[in-house]
């Protein structure tokens, strides 16, 4: 009889890629945030942050009027437009998602003056 023991089926999900912690497809690019902000009450210090995404196009992230813009418009108490919701409890880079397999990450890479900052 062929069979996967439970713990060896476990350790394969959790080594899968598809199960793994972090972006999975390329970033979309760089995007600069020229002073400290708050996003739905995140604190975003200024520089440059690299996005990724996931179930959306980068375009509707951070292109002109795109959900970065949009987020960044809003007063700094006010909640973020519906679906969207900042994922508080996400490790690692802050992350948005609008439903499942939706949302996006920023994942500061550098502070105003171009100096690179170490990750991971």
């Amino acid at each position: 009889m062929n069979f996967i023991p439970i713990s060896m089926a476990i350790l394969l999900l959790m080594v899968s890629p598809a199960f793994a912690q972090g972006p999975q497809t390329p970033s979309c690019g760089n995007f600069d945030i020229p002073r400290d902000t708050k996003i739905a009450g995140q604190l975003f210090t200024r520089g440059t942050y690299k996005i990724n995404t996931i179930g959306i196009s980068c375009e509707k992230v951070m292109g002109k009027y795109g959900l970065i813009d949009q987020f960044l418009a809003q007063d700094e108490q006010t909640p973020l437009p519906k679906p969207w919701k900042y994922l508080s409890e996400a490790v690692g880079a802050p992350k948005f998602a609008a439903d499942v397999g939706v949302g996006f990450r920023m994942e500061k890479n550098s502070d105003s003056s171009g100096s690179s900052r170490t990750n991971g």
